[in-house]
């Protein structure tokens, strides 16, 4: 493991990726925390409103992926696809915060800060690229390395910024946090991006309406689908996870922050380790076992009867969300292997597909039970598309060994 580290760390384009994504993963964690707050109560958006505003930009953001994945793939000109995006993040963080305003609101996340969030399933797809270039790297390895550098990011900004914000900064202050940190990683594009990587990046040939054809198969769109109410399971834990604790385990706010903490740190040493059991284990295994420990820590934690029983559901919360978040990425990329833009766009479908059956689960789960009962539908439901997954690709746990002639 260790030397799969080491050469992914000395290859140029796998490193750059990583730093490029920790950073985009310190922009994304700066706001996401406080964005409803400043779009309802600073700004004055209903509930409706800011739903509708989050929808469409997500609509959005999966459409102007894909585009981007199919594009990238056609003519190969990844660093300046990529230099665009970040360009287009920056403008949106400093329109919000020289003009906070609600056209300036909407315009950020209707408009801009889609087409700049397309920037974090290509750089799966540069980690992909380096990995097919490059002999010596494991793409499983590669491909965890980035997805845990965002992981890691993610755990550890919201606390800091937390402290920032009780000592009096402003909120919207994480918008002009953003637009620094994109500037950041558009210089690295523009000056760290390797000159062999721009003559080695492969051009698929192929036209747009083919592209998003193959994409659109059957055989890609159950699987995306599965993959999808796996995802979905996660994005429900973060929906339920604070009104579960405030309103059935008797916790505080402050424990909502620890626990999420304390999640999020487990899961990015899980990720790496993930990538060192596939090379015996199939994804969709793994993917199976990732379900079977996340669904049951999900369904153990809403049967908690108290905040301080559930402290140790910590490390099985980490352990099933560090699997599913990181092996489902490799998996979704190789429905269409060849071809690294366009099915590092896939990543960005199934996540926003993993919303909307989060959305729907909670829409459904209001009709005929609480938060709890709502938990334990959506455990069960997760479980049953990881088991299915399992089955339509073989029910084969361990990987075939290659026999050498």
């Amino acid at each position: 493991m260790l030397q799969a580290l080491r050469a992914s760390w000395d290859d140029r384009l796998l490193r750059l990726a990583f730093f490029c994504i920790t950073l985009m993963g310190v922009a994304v964690a700066a706001i996401n925390p406080f964005q409803s707050v400043i779009g309802i109560e600073q700004l004055g958006f209903s509930r409706g409103q800011y739903a509708l505003i989050t929808t469409v930009g997500a609509l959005l953001s999966v459409a102007a992926s894909v585009g981007v994945g199919i594009y990238t793939d056609q003519t190969g000109r990844y660093k300046a696809v990529l230099a665009r995006c970040n360009f287009t993040g920056i403008i949106a963080g400093a329109s919000v915060f020289l003009l906070p305003s609600k056209a300036t609101f909407i315009l950020a996340h209707v408009f801009l800060f889609p087409i700049a969030a397309t920037t974090f399933t290509q750089y799966f797809a540069m980690a992909s690229l380096a990995a097919s270039n490059n002999n010596k790297l494991d793409k499983d390895v590669s491909l965890s390395l980035v997805r845990a550098a965002f992981a890691g990011a993610f755990g550890l900004t919201p606390p800091i910024l937390a402290i920032a914000v009780a000592q009096g900064m402003a909120l919207t202050s994480v918008y002009g946090c953003a637009a620094v940190i994109n500037s950041v990683v558009m210089m690295l594009i523009l000056r760290g991006w390797p000159a062999e990587q721009i003559a080695l990046s492969p051009k698929s040939g192929i036209g747009f309406f083919e592209s998003l054809k193959e994409l659109s198969s059957l055989s890609v769109l159950i699987r995306l689908l599965l993959i999808a109410v796996i995802v979905g399971m996660n994005g429900l834990y973060n929906i339920l996870l604070g009104l579960l604790i405030l309103n059935d385990l008797g916790g505080t706010a402050a424990n909502v922050g620890w626990f999420a903490g304390g999640v999020a740190l487990v899961e990015a040493p899980v990720m790496l380790f993930g990538a060192l059991v596939l090379r015996v284990i199939t994804r969709s295994g793994l993917i199976l076992i990732g379900s079977v420990v996340f669904c049951g820590f999900f369904a153990g934690f809403a049967l908690m009867p108290a905040m301080a029983s559930a402290w140790w559901l910590i490390l099985p919360g980490g352990i099933g969300a560090g699997i599913l978040l990181s092996v489902t990425v490799g998996y979704v990329q190789d429905l269409v292997a060849s071809r690294p833009g366009a099915g590092s766009s896939l990543v960005s479908v199934s996540h926003f597909g993993g919303m909307m059956v989060a959305s729907g689960l909670l829409a459904g789960g209001a009709l005929f039970t609480d938060y709890q009962g709502t938990a334990l539908w959506g455990s069960a439901v997760g479980f049953g598309a990881g088991l299915i997954l399992f089955v339509i690709d073989g029910g084969h746990m361990r990987k075939a060994r290659q026999v050498r002639a």
